[in-house]
């Protein structure tokens, strides 16, 4: 076998992988869209970061799903929340939620697949009230400067000192506000949220020290406090992410050994096949030199897949007879042979279902990169381009 029809066998089955690559990704992407993965996915590491971690308390937990569930009712998060508007989506969305009692397809109502750490950041204090307490905040003397870290330290304990006077947390509130009104005292008792995490307080606590070491006046620490928000906010996000990308890839290779075992492509008798029939593997050769656009362009991956199928690739059901090729009766092994055949059979599948969860990206990489050694690399630079101009 020379070094050509190495090439070309190896540019067929990198053809192959990338089609049911693609095939496999769209087949991801409806159920990501129909369980609506990553929105849950985003919904439950908010809950967590803002109780502390999965390690946490229940009380937490349970008070930080409440308080998620109050920031998704903010209209700044809920207009992110964009509803399909096709009726099979519709139709798709509207089962979905009747079978929203089973936990296994997740909430009843839908949430944003994204959010922006802006609106996160804004959404998380207009929740907890912190710029209307601020505005209820005075200096009781010039010795004594509140600070933002104040303000939330004495948070959780405002509902229970403001109506205790003579208790030591109405003495620090006191500290923090000065002598407050009726109007402060209702406030409080009224528009205070009650499910707040104290694991919550103790990190934006922490956040509240280090905007006051870039800033010390309360009125502009409330900003850069918000950018820190956003910061904390974000770097999550990206280990959230991380977390999403490995179960994904889970998924990936359980759907690539699915449509594998489906499609019935078989590696090793990919590469038999390819090895022997030069038609097939010149016809491969040909549309995988052609055509570059697979990824994005819908019309090309219908054309090169009717143009596959009448090829005749070796993938598929039809091809079971010639995997298990005819024995003589009287082979005293043959039994040995059939169980060898069918263990092969399954590692076909399982190695083209690996190979298949890669991802239409990679396969696509390496496909530029095998028609370019095809194809004696890429044109070469012309002499004159490099050379200084003539005047």
């Amino acid at each position: 076998m020379n070094l050509p029809v190495v090439v070309d066998i190896t540019l067929g089955l990198v053809f192959i992988y990338l089609i049911l690559s693609l095939l496999a990704s769209e087949i991801q992407e409806l159920i990501a869209t129909l369980l609506q993965w990553r929105a849950k996915h985003l919904k439950n590491s908010i809950e967590l970061l803002l109780a502390g971690g999965s390690e946490s308390e229940n009380s937490d937990i349970n008070n930080a799903k409440k308080l998620v569930q109050k920031l998704y009712n903010d209209p700044l998060i809920n207009t992110l929340n964009q509803q399909a508007n096709e009726k099979v989506e519709k139709y798709l969305r509207e089962a979905r939620k009747n079978i929203g009692k089973n936990k296994a397809l997740g909430e009843k109502e839908s949430g944003p697949s994204y959010l922006p750490s802006e609106t996160f950041a804004i959404s998380l204090l207009d929740a907890l009230k912190i710029p209307q307490l601020i505005s209820y905040v005075k200096h009781p003397s010039d010795e004594y400067k509140t600070n933002l870290y104040m303000i939330l330290a004495s948070y959780k304990e405002l509902k229970t000192g403001i109506n205790q006077p003579n208790s030591e947390s109405y003495k620090r509130i006191k500290q923090v506000y000065g002598d407050f009104d009726q109007k402060f005292i209702d406030f409080v008792n009224n528009d205070l949220p009650d499910y707040v995490p104290n694991n919550l307080m103790t990190s934006l606590g922490m956040i509240a020290q280090r905007s006051r070491i870039k800033i010390d006046d309360l009125t502009e620490e409330i900003n850069q406090f918000k950018n820190e928000i956003e910061t904390w906010f974000d770097r999550s996000m990206d280990r959230a992410s991380g977390v999403y990308k490995r179960n994904a890839k889970a998924t990936a290779i359980l759907i690539g050994i699915s449509v594998a075992i489906l499609t019935n492509t078989d590696t090793f008798h990919l590469v038999k096949r390819l090895s022997r029939d030069s038609v097939i593997r010149s016809t491969i050769a040909q549309s995988a030199s052609q055509e570059t656009d697979y990824i994005t362009n819908s019309e090309t991956r219908r054309e090169i897949e009717n143009l596959l199928g009448n090829a005749s690739v070796p993938i598929g059901w039809q091809n079971i007879n010639q995997q298990f090729e005819l024995l003589d009766t009287k082979d005293p092994n043959r039994v040995y042979i059939r169980i060898w055949q069918g263990f092969k059979l399954i590692c076909g599948w399982i190695l083209s279902g690996l190979a298949i969860a890669m991802g239409a990206p990679f396969w696509f990489d390496i496909l530029n990169k095998v028609i370019n050694v095809r194809n004696a690399g890429p044109k070469p630079t012309a002499y004159t381009k490099d050379q200084p101009s003539q005047k």
